[in-house]
Formats: C-alpha cells, structure tokens, sequence
C-alpha cells in the first residue's frame, strides 16, 4: 500500500521526525564523566583529621603526637569537622582486655589497656564516605636478643610506621 503525501499530514512527519531524535539523542546522551580524585590528592587536600584509637597505649601516643606535631592537618573532636579519619591500632597479644565508648566523645575509642603489641597498624579513610586512602603496618620487634627494651621497639615501629605515611604525603627530595 502506498501512503499518499494528502493521508499523512507534514505537521505530522515533522512531529515524528522530532520525536525520534530526542529519543536518539536521550538513548546516546551520556552522564557527564565524574571527577576522580586519586587518594593521594585526597589525602594532600585534606585539612582536617578526627584521630582514633584502639589497642595498645604506646603505639597510640607516639603516633598522636607525631600527627599533632607534623602541623600539616589540624585535629579535630569530631567526625561531622574532619576531612579524613585517622585509626590508630595497637594490636595487643592475648593479654589484657580493652573498653571504650562513653565519655564525652563516644567515636573516639579509648585505651585502658597497656600490653605487648604484636603490631601496629595506620588506616587514613575519608571521613564522608569512609574509602580507605592510605593503610600500613609495622611489626615491633620482639627479641630480646635485638636489644632494648619491648616499649622500645614499639616506639621505634609506631614511628617507621608514622614516617611511612609521611613520606608519602611528603616525598623527600632526593639528592
């Protein structure tokens, strides 16, 4: 059967025609690519940390102290102010016992425990979305043979540890 140009109205084909490409167009149309930002950036352009602890007493405070001493980040009380989180983990050996919340910052777990850290370990997460950008782990050593004392070696861990990080953020020039 052949369609006569008097059947089929032109408003009608031009209508038809329309249509069809907004639906082509709508079909192809892609979202705007998103942005994706690497964690390094993310860590660079971060202002803001909440820290965080868990576990052993010594891995805590050295680490604690080496954050709030570097400068770069200032730390914040709570989680709604910080761009990233800082979880600080003194994994302990089976002997002791460990209590948090309460107090008045119940996201902060707190320390009551003091034992032999059989490792240490750093999470760096975007505080919004909780992506972890940056995590690492040294273990103390254990041997008394090594020299010095059980709490020496946690410090000397909990701050490798701290120094890794930091010269991620902040390479060091090489000569």
């Amino acid at each position: 059967m052949k369609f006569s140009r008097r059947l089929i109205p032109a408003a009608m084909i031009w209508g038809m025609a329309g249509l069809w490409l907004v639906l082509v167009a709508a079909a192809t149309a892609q979202e705007a690519p998103r942005t994706v930002v690497s964690p390094k950036l993310r860590m660079m352009n971060a202002r803001t940390i909440l820290i965080t602890h868990s576990g052993g007493r010594i891995p805590n405070d050295i680490i604690d102290e080496a954050f709030r001493g570097w400068g770069r980040y200032r730390v914040v009380n709570r989680r709604e102010d910080a761009d990233m989180v800082v979880s600080i983990e003194g994994v302990l050996a089976n002997s002791g016992f460990e209590v948090s919340g309460g107090g008045p910052n119940p996201a902060r777990h707190e320390v009551l425990v003091s034992g032999a850290v059989i490792n240490i370990r750093l999470f760096i997460r975007d505080a919004h979305d909780g992506a972890v950008l940056w995590a690492g782990s040294e273990l103390p050593k254990g041997s008394r043979k090594e020299g010095g004392s059980r709490e020496d070696h946690e410090v000397d861990a909990s701050l490798r540890l701290f120094r890794r990080f930091r010269e991620y953020i902040e390479p060091e020039p090489k000569p």
